[in-house]
């Protein structure tokens, strides 16, 4: 509705007759909203009402019943349902029927059925709930209605008693005590199960039972109904609301099944060698003189094996028992209980201590005499044969010679050390206690091992506890039988080092006694008419598992390429087997890995830089393997601390040949200097005048006086042409440096310029010298005749086919001899000899100022 175009007063009026309207709609619905709850009030009251009349209705028409309202789980259920006369729901319809639910789950109509006008029933074949609720329902076409209902409780009836038996108790007051075992249901149903015990005589016409409350199973039956001496028969019953049940019947004979105190031993007396006597009694019925089972158990005292001997005795009491096969001077400490027939065994009786008859031993012991390699020592075994009796406990054992009389040992163990002497050839052994000594037993004494040892010696496990060896003869037939002994190798006390002497058809034995996980050395000796047989040893365990501990691995020789891995071997009572070997694993983070397999302590691995590796050691015996922990390994790059220990020792090194290098060479420096820069000559600084003793033995290899003399050649040799005339005037010339004396001044010089001085400069220029060359160095070595070439000198040259060629230039020693030609020497003064040098000088006439003549010589000598 639009408002828009209103005046003011029109809008005001439209106003209120819309609120008026609104009011009298609201009176309207607040009217209805009222008289709606008043019928609702009114309605349900009235509906209640007739439901109720229709259940009244309903169950006044029909009755239900059960013939049992208990019965056990599994059991058909049976109802029936009785419709009344005057039920109003059959005779408002003739269209009805009956309908059966069980637990408001409806019936197939096979299970009902009708028994006569007007009743109808049902059976439910099994049902194995323990509730059930059984309604009869009455329908029409259009619903049905419920007119009664019937609940059975279903459940278990009790067990049947077990394990019922009886015991008469004997002292006072007699009487029978029975009891059972209810069973584990009945246990927990025990509140709502009664128990009735049944009893009867069958000699005489006497029958009880007695009742008993829920819980209990046992019941005491006084000695008015019983008759201890002939047999009855009992059974028990259980009860409950859903069944019951019989025990087995029990027939007995009460007095055989009595419970008697506990014996008491009266004395105990050691009436002849190894025997005790017993007397025993029952303080507490001593009225009675049945025949009782009677079990003595004996113990030794300070036994450290602590074994019983059992001895089982029939009697009545105050009647003496006797006991035998005893050991001689032993203390042994007896208890005791009795039992009459089937009965339970009495409480044991208070300890009584004694001690038999002390005697000498007797019988022969079991020898075994081991000499060591050395034959110098040995050690002596012994126990006890099947002849042998101790006939006491505390023994001592004397070992002795008789050549020369001597006692070798006084011990108490089971082994001694002998000292073997060159004279002893028979060792005496005795057992002896407070009462004598036992005879002797001789043990012959054998130094060597002779012959050979059996064949294919072999031990495997028999059991946990036991091993099996067995062996071959020798190839000798000389044998008379074996020595087998085994020791552990954890345990070191020669002590615990047993033997076994077999005879020669034996050819395997099983040895009990042995430890789990624990090695023994077995050794077998083949005993011949002169000694014994070389030994026959293996290692075995009589089981194996995996050893306790894994080796710790731990790394040596660690280079950025390999590293070498070692541990130590698992201490031999941690193996628990024999080791078959060792796995290592190596990998590192980037997936590589390496699996080696060793039975040494060490393996060696490749390894790569930067890279972290993993190790892991796993050990293996015949019983299992034990993995051990993981190891961790860097190897990395060269650290500070190793580029010192590699840098400084070659540093050191170095510094100390520099050294010696150094030192060596100040102290050698001119036979270095010699080998190294020899001194050569220059023939442009040469001259004849400067050939000074002192200077010519600048550069020349030393030589000793003891070295024969040696040529020195000359590789050049300059001479100046000087007329024969002044030959002799030279200034130049102060001495012959090829005399006797200072002939060997000038060994080691490669060339040689002889020349003369000139008053003109220009006449000295243009004088041409010749040149003598040598094919050979300055070194003192063998070498071929020079050979002189032509230089442009107009002298004649000196041809090799010459036969007047003069022979090499010879330095003489010192004393020593000179050649046939001394050439470059003074004039001989044998006429002969004159005229043949001076035929040499006249082809060489340049040579001529070479010669020194001996006065001017010395007149030079003497400026």
């Amino acid at each position: 509705m639009s408002t828009d175009g209103l005046t003011p007063s029109a809008l005001g009026h439209f106003t209120v007759c819309v609120s008026l309207r609104l009011c009298s709609c609201c009176s309207k619905l607040k009217f209805i909203v009222t008289m709606s709850s008043v019928w609702l009030v009114l309605a349900v009251p009235w509906i209640h009402t007739i439901a109720l009349i229709k259940v009244v209705e309903a169950s006044s028409c029909a009755e239900v019943y059960t013939p049992s309202s208990k019965l056990p789980v599994g059991s058909p259920i049976s109802a029936c349902c009785r419709i009344k006369d005057d039920c109003l729901l059959t005779k408002s319809t003739d269209l009805w029927r009956v309908k059966w639910e069980l637990n408001g789950q409806s019936l197939h109509s096979n299970l009902s059925y009708q028994e006569s006008n007007g009743t109808y029933g049902v059976r439910i074949p099994s049902f194995t709930d323990t509730r059930a609720t059984v309604a009869c329902c009455v329908c029409d076409e259009d619903k049905c209605n419920e007119v009664g209902e019937v609940t059975v409780d279903l459940g278990y009836p009790p067990d049947v008693p077990k394990n019922l038996s009886c015991h008469l108790n004997v002292t006072n007051p007699i009487r029978l005590l029975c009891h059972w075992d209810p069973g584990q249901a009945s246990k927990t149903a025990s509140r709502n199960t009664n128990y009735t015990l049944h009893g009867s005589r069958k000699r005489f016409p006497l029958r009880f039972h007695y009742v008993l409350p829920p819980g209990v199973h046992f019941q005491w039956i006084p000695r008015n109904n019983l008759s201890l001496f002939s047999e009855m028969e009992f059974y028990v019953m259980a009860v409950n609301a859903f069944g019951n049940s019989t025990s087995a019947p029990l027939l007995l004979t009460p007095m055989k099944y009595a419970k008697f105190e506990h014996p008491e031993i009266q004395w105990v007396e050691a009436h002849k060698f190894g025997c005790f006597l017993y007397s025993w009694w029952l303080p507490t019925t001593q009225w009675l003189k049945v025949t009782c089972k009677v079990e003595l158990r004996l113990t030794i005292v300070q036994n450290k094996l602590d074994k019983e001997l059992v001895f089982l005795k029939e009697g009545p009491p105050l009647r003496k028992i006797q006991v035998c096969g005893l050991l001689h001077g032993t203390n042994y400490s007896t208890k005791m209980r009795i039992k009459y027939y089937n009965g339970s065994w009495t409480e044991w009786s208070e300890q009584k201590v004694a001690t038999t008859l002390k005697k000498a031993p007797t019988g022969r012991l079991h020898t075994w005499l081991k000499a060591q390699d050395n034959n110098e020592t040995a050690h002596l075994y012994w126990k006890p044969s099947p002849q042998f009796h101790a006939n006491g406990w505390n023994l001592a054992y004397i070992v002795e010679s008789k050549e020369p009389k001597k006692v070798l040992c006084v011990t108490q163990e089971s082994h001694c050390s002998v000292k073997l002497t060159k004279r002893l050839r028979k060792i005496y052994l005795r057992a002896t206690n407070e009462m004598g000594s036992s005879n002797h037993t001789v043990v012959p004494v054998y130094r060597k091992k002779v012959l050979g040892a059996v064949f294919n010696f072999s031990v495997r496990p028999q059991s946990e506890t036991s091993l099996l060896i067995t062996w071959e003869r020798p190839v000798s037939s000389q044998y008379k039988g074996y020595v087998l002994e085994w020791r552990s190798l954890i345990e070191k006390d020669a002590a615990l080092l047993s033997f076994e002497l077999l005879e020669k058809n034996n050819l395997s034995i099983v040895v009990t006694g042995i430890k789990p996980y624990t090695p023994y050395e077995i050794s077998i000796y083949p005993k011949y008419a002169g000694g014994t047989g070389r030994p026959s040893t293996v290692t075995a365990y009589s089981s194996q598992k995996a050893p306790s501990v894994a080796p710790e691995l731990k790394f040596r020789q660690l280079h950025p390429s390999h590293v070498k891995i070692f541990w130590v071997e698992i201490p031999l009572e941690q193996r628990n087997g024999i080791i078959q070997k060792y796995t290592i694993h190596f990998w590192d983070d980037r997936g590589h890995n390496q699996v080696k397999e060793t039975n040494q302590t060490e393996v060696l691995v490749n390894l790569q830089q930067n890279s972290t590796y993993y190790c892991l050691i796993t050990v293996h015996t015949l019983g299992g393997s034990l993995n051990g922990s993981v190891t961790i390994l860097k190897p990395g790059h060269i650290d500070g601390i190793e580029m010192l220990l590699i840098v400084i020792p070659a540093c050191a090194g170095f510094s100390l040949l520099m050294i010696i290098t150094v030192l060596t060479c100040f102290s050698k420096n001119e036979r270095l200097k010699m080998c190294l820069w020899p001194i050569i000559p220059d023939p442009t600084k040469s001259s004849i005048k400067r050939l000074t003793t002192t200077e010519s033995l600048l550069g020349t290899p030393p030589f000793k006086e003891y070295k024969d003399p040696v040529l020195v050649y000359l590789s050049q040799f300059s001479l100046l042409d000087v007329s024969e005339k002044e030959q002799y005037k030279t200034d130049y010339v102060k001495e012959n440096p090829w005399s006797h004396d200072s002939g060997s001044n000038v060994e080691g010089h490669d060339s040689l310029q002889v020349f003369s001085s000139y008053d003109s400069e220009q006449d000295r220029d243009s004088i041409p010298y010749a040149t003598v060359e040598f094919g050979c160095p300055y070194q003192s070595q063998r070498s071929p005749p020079p050979v002189y070439m032509r230089s442009e000198s107009t002298q004649p040259l000196l041809g090799v086919e010459d036969p007047r060629s003069p022979p090499p230039y010879e330095n003489m020693p010192i004393g020593g001899s000179v050649s046939e030609v001394n050439h470059f020497n003074r004039f001989p003064q044998d006429s002969a000899e004159n005229e043949e040098n001076q035929a040499i000088w006249e082809d060489f006439p340049m040579l001529r100022s070479l010669e020194f003549r001996e006065t001017d010589h010395i007149s030079t000598q003497s400026q």
